[in-house]
């Protein structure tokens, strides 16, 4: 795909005032909007601040990110920053107060609804635009409006729809409550259903330069049909399997009598694979598979790598300049090419002057040992870690259900082990088993401890653990013990490419800035494959295809090689692995939900997938479990312990499927009906 620059949102934003609640609509009068959209440019002005309320997925800090380490793939060191460790351990509120409430996008994304209906409603007073660029506009304004219902819903549940009105008629609070989720997402198709008749393939289709890439297009509103139709047809929100919160969820009702969740309805698998299979058939995308290197395996992960590394490449349907944390903090904005202080926060604090920056490294963000574990092995293709034994509620990252068929050894050491990727000047060294044979993504994503950081500039192993006297150390723990530390023992390097120097100024900048990709062909390809394997005329054949396009970028042999013993055709068949007996239906459900958390690791996906197959309240309780980071040598650092981390044990109930309605906005709508587990 042509290379090509991303119109920057932010430099033509309006100073639009923004209410108090979001209620009030009297923030223009009148006559300005007429003056405003008489003009091309200032409409054109007015159209780029709609994109100015996107959410920040990449962020795990101030953004819509924090569902990252809210999740089972990540854990946050700094012991100065509250809201991880209140937010894993369930200790948040309805408060509007508190660092939680941080997260809270109610109001944020219902001003940026309403700044869309606008828009839609004044766009026809432009006088300088033809009526097809106009109907372009509009549509991209309702694709955006659908994308923030559409926020709101993945983070809150059903919420109101307002429809193109400004506020609802009965804008009056008491008399204000959800829509359902039938209702939900019925409107937000429809939304999608309606932009795509009019928005472009391509923006050349509309007069548009290239420096408006990034504006939506009629692939980006298929793709957000796809996730919207996958979710709706998920446990969560389509009958919540059958399990005990059934009663819980089927017994809310809004103020009109609705019941507010809907029942198990398995025909909403098949329009989920048809969203998903209509955009593959647009054969307008293709994989990421043009890594290079002397070997396959290097191909495959700097393939992979190469999906966030190429800016607007074959893959990404739609996304947005990565923005790292504290995206608004001045220098940490262009601070190693716009992953800004995300890699601040992952990279390990090497001594100065290995790394010329002005900032100390925080190295506080670190993917969690479940994440290290879950990434399959190169050369079985099996998932090695089938789960947990538990203590109580509480899964036990000590004793995992291992795979034997995997090749995978929770023990013993490889001598002269070399660095498969991105080090080629490194000597060999002393390697644990658990980091060995594993796929491309896995040192894509992760440098575990004792491997080499990927920079041919610093040229440093990563050795990091108590003693301050072993010459192997390059990063003792005894000097961040109290600040801000890597606790687990794995760096996440995901959004570092190889050999890119830290360093601060515009002089990097122009050299390395990603663009984020909020859909990419993967997702459709999993999407599709999922729905295939749940719909009622059930498609292993076809699932299994699109689930083996994705791995074998990564190098991965086909699923029924890697599973010989599973007759994935026989749906109701059985199949026991390591003492875990599932149906083959539910092998290949939880095949595809694993290579989805591989695939997507870090991408801010992982944990409404988990709420949306209701896994979490099963999956996340667990202590800050790490390797031994007190030990006094190498050999004794790959113990797993859960008494280092000074964290509170990540929890999860019922009620945190859902963020609540926090206190302010229930104060203005009354008679709301709060979700489940918040009454």
């Amino acid at each position: 795909m042509k290379k090509i620059k991303y119109f920057v949102l932010a430099l033509a934003l309006l100073s639009l005032n923004a209410c108090d609640s979001y209620f009030d609509i009297d923030f223009q009068d009148q006559a300005n909007l007429e003056e405003i959209f008489s003009k091309k440019n200032t409409t054109e002005s007015y159209l780029v601040h709609l994109y100015s309320y996107l959410p920040h997925d990449e962020d795990t800090h101030n953004g819509t990110g924090y569902v990252i380490p809210r999740s089972d793939e990540g854990l946050f060191g700094f012991l100065g920053y509250g809201p991880f460790n209140k937010l894993r351990s369930g200790d948040y509120s309805t408060a509007a107060s508190g660092d939680v409430v941080k997260y809270n996008v109610w109001k944020d994304m219902y001003i940026a609804i309403r700044q869309c209906s606008i828009f839609m409603e004044y766009v026809d007073l432009d006088k300088e635009d033809t009526k097809r660029v106009k109907d372009a506009m509009r549509a991209e304004a309702r694709f955006l409006r659908a994308f923030y219902y559409f926020c709101l819903f993945r983070q809150y549940g059903p919420v109101i729809i307002w429809g193109d009105q400004l506020a609802p008629e009965t804008a009056e609070g008491a008399k204000l409550d959800r829509n359902t989720v039938d209702e939900n997402i019925n409107f937000i198709v429809s939304e999608l259903d309606e932009a795509i008749k009019d928005l472009p393939t391509t923006l050349t289709e509309i007069g548009a330069n290239d420096s408006w890439t990034g504006r939506a297009t009629k692939q980006a509103a298929m793709a957000l049909k796809s996730r919207v139709l996958l979710y709706a047809a998920s446990p969560l929100y389509n009958g919540q399997d059958g399990g005990t919160l059934q009663s819980i969820y089927a017994s809310k009702k809004n103020l009109d009598g609705k019941k507010i969740f809907s029942d198990y309805d398995a025909e909403k698998w098949t329009k989920a694979a048809e969203a998903a299979k209509a955009v593959i058939d647009l054969g307008t995308y293709s994989l990421v598979n043009n890594g290079d290197g002397d070997n396959d395996f290097k191909k495959a992960a700097h393939s992979y790598q190469n999906v966030f590394f190429e800016r607007w490449n074959s893959e990404t349907i739609w996304g947005w300049w990565h923005l790292g944390i504290g995206h608004t903090d001045g220098g940490f904005a262009t601070w190693i090419g716009a992953t800004g202080s995300f890699m601040y926060a992952t990279v390990p604090n090497f001594p100065s002057p290995t790394i010329t920056t002005s900032y100390e490294m925080l190295q506080a963000y670190t993917p969690s040992l479940k994440m290290v574990d879950a990434y399959p092995m190169a050369e079985s293709g099996r998932y090695p870690v089938l789960g947990y034994e538990k203590s109580g509620r509480f899964n036990d990252l000590s004793r995992p259900i291992v795979d034997p068929a995997s090749g995978y050894s929770t023990t013993g050491w490889v001598d002269n082990y070399v660095q498969p990727v991105d080090a080629d000047w490194a000597p060999a060294f002393k390697a644990h088993n658990t980091t060995v044979g594993r796929d491309a993504r896995y040192y894509s994503s992760l440098v575990p401890d004792g491997f080499y950081w990927p920079s041919d500039k610093i040229k440093k192993r990563w050795v990091s653990f108590k003693s301050t006297t072993d010459p192997m150390v390059t990063v003792p723990v005894t000097k961040y013990e109290s600040a801000a530390l890597n606790w687990v023992g794995y760096c996440c390097r995901r959004w570092y490419k190889a050999n890119t120097a830290f360093v601060t100024g515009a002089d990097f900048t122009g050299a390395q800035r990603y663009v984020y990709p909020a859909f990419r062909l993967a997702e459709i390809y999993l999407n599709y494959a999922e729905a295939c394997n749940e719909k009622p005329v059930r498609d292993a054949d076809e699932a299994i295809l699109y689930l083996d396009k994705v791995r074998a970028r990564s190098g991965l042999k086909g699923i029924r090689l890697a599973y010989p013993e599973i007759a994935f055709d026989n749906a109701n068949g059985s199949t026991t692995i390591a003492g875990i007996t599932k149906t083959n239906k539910e092998w290949l459900r939880w095949l595809i939900q694993q290579e989805r958390w591989c695939e997507f690791g870090m991408e801010a996906m992982r944990h409404y997938d988990m709420c949306r197959w209701m896994r979490a309240e099963a999956e996340y309780p667990c202590s800050p479990w790490t390797l031994n980071m007190k030990a006094e040598n190498y050999e004794d650092l790959y113990t797993r312990r859960s008494d280092i981390m000074p964290m509170d044990a990540a929890d999860f109930h019922y009620r945190d499927y859902f963020f609540p309605i926090i206190q302010t906005q229930l104060s203005e709508m009354v008679n709301f009906t709060q979700n489940p587990g918040w009454e």
